[in-house]
């Protein structure tokens, strides 16, 4: 069986803020064969690396700007962020040029994955060549594919069943990513046997380890890749 890679889930958010530069060195120093990160669009038209919809959850009390959805804001506004203990919200070039490996790119808004097409198809760097481009929402994964035939997209759902890999196999998509405490046997089984990778998230316990591996995972994605790392030894 061929050992899983390992994807840096925000980074490492267990050893440092997570969607930061530094969160996504950690991940890479902890031995992280990818990186997933969180997008979303920013009204002036900028891809902003943060999961949440607002800086509400991450803004450092004593930033200069601490409340405001994404969409209303601008890459001025951002500049004037500060989270995790004083690190800037990262935008998704600055994460494409610094990144020597591929990224699970999680799209969080459909209005934000023409932005997202455009940069990977314009970015000089062999990082965004390498991204997998994953989803929740089925309509942003589509215009992917319609813009960028060749590059892999995947299926994030929060329960592997059926009608979700009906989907998956609709959209054309290259993998699923279904939540590891819903992974099962069969799930894992049907997903292969379609020709597509099983990409669970988010796996941070002893126990999600092992369905993860049982279920012949083609990927790992954890809050801590050193730990994931230190378990295959």
């Amino acid at each position: 069986m061929t050992t899983p890679r390992i994807v840096g889930h925000r980074g490492a958010p267990a050893h440092a803020a997570e969607n930061t530069l530094a969160s996504f060195e950690q991940a890479l120093a902890d031995g992280a064969d990818l990186l997933e990160c969180d997008v979303h669009l920013l009204a002036d038209g900028h891809v902003a690396i943060m999961h949440d919809e607002t800086i509400d959850r991450t803004a450092d009390s004593d930033s200069p700007l601490t409340s405001g959805a994404l969409a209303d804001l601008t890459r001025e506004d951002l500049a004037r962020v500060r989270v995790g203990g004083g690190h800037r919200v990262p935008l998704l070039p600055e994460l494409l040029e610094a990144s020597p490996v591929g990224l699970f790119l999680e799209i969080k808004t459909p209005q934000a994955a023409a932005a997202v097409a455009e940069l990977l198809r314009t970015s000089p760097h062999p990082s965004a060549a390498a991204t997998t481009v994953i989803s929740f929402h089925a309509e942003a994964l589509q215009v992917i594919r319609e813009e960028l035939p060749d590059l892999p997209i995947s299926y994030l759902v929060s329960r592997l069943d059926e009608s979700a890999i009906a989907q998956a196999r609709e959209l054309g998509a290259d993998g699923v990513g279904p939540w590891v405490r819903t992974l099962t046997l069969w799930g894992a089984e049907q997903v292969h046997e379609a020709g597509m990778s099983l990409n669970p998230w988010t796996v941070n316990t002893e126990q999600e380890l092992a369905v993860a591996r049982a279920c012949g995972a083609d990927t790992i994605t954890s809050d801590d890749p050193a730990w994931v790392r230190r378990s295959e030894s």
